[in-house]
């Protein structure tokens, strides 16, 4: 399972980084930085009583639809997170999404499917012969379904200009052990617009 998942995300990502049409902010190349505090529980707001767990992601999107203050679009992350005493990851995914401009503010809500690779915080150990010996981790694969809620503040009135924004997104490893880790990732971000290769 675990190749034709890889292949599958390598194509949306594909897809959503190489768009050919190109419309409105899709002139130039939009880049989007956050950086995120992660947590493990059910749907819950209550991010504040635990440690931190940073998050790091970058990706950047390509606006398929756009109509009067809405846009449809598509978009591609890479993405890290590291959590204390439980696990950390790289993952990649890619998202449908919806947004709608109000003056210089926009809200979105964004659907994703990604593939995470997790790795130990610690040691891992294997039964040989009857003993545990320390074994090298190479992390094992998980399907990272998400959904992403975000509020942005253009700077200025361009539609092409830097953004300050707001995000939430909750993602789930499957499979982990033998249930699913929820995670919850709240933070802040930017997003700016490089020239369109030639």
């Amino acid at each position: 399972m675990k190749h034709p998942l890889m292949l599958m995300m390598c194509l949306s990502l594909g897809l959503s980084l190489y768009a050919q049409k190109m419309e409105v902010t899709n002139k130039k190349i939009p880049i989007r930085i956050a950086l995120m505090d992660e947590s493990i529980s059910f749907p819950n707001f209550w991010f504040t009583r635990y440690d931190y767990n940073p998050v790091v992601m970058l990706g950047t999107e390509h606006i398929f639809r756009h109509k009067n203050k809405q846009d449809w679009l598509l978009a591609g992350n890479v993405g890290f997170y590291h959590h204390k005493h439980w696990q950390t990851a790289v993952f990649l995914n890619a998202e449908i999404g919806y947004r709608y401009h109000l003056k210089r503010f926009n809200g979105s809500a964004r659907l994703g499917l990604g593939y995470a690779h997790v790795f130990h915080p610690g040691p891992v150990y294997s039964s040989v012969d009857g003993t545990f010996e320390e074994v090298t981790d190479y992390g094992s694969p998980a399907f990272m379904p998400s959904l992403s809620l975000n509020i942005g503040y253009r700077i200025k009135e361009a539609p092409d200009s830097p953004e300050l924004f707001l995000t939430f997104m909750s993602a789930a490893d499957i499979p982990f052990n033998i249930f699913t880790a929820l995670h919850q990732f709240v933070g802040v971000g930017c997003q700016f617009y490089l020239p369109k290769m030639k």
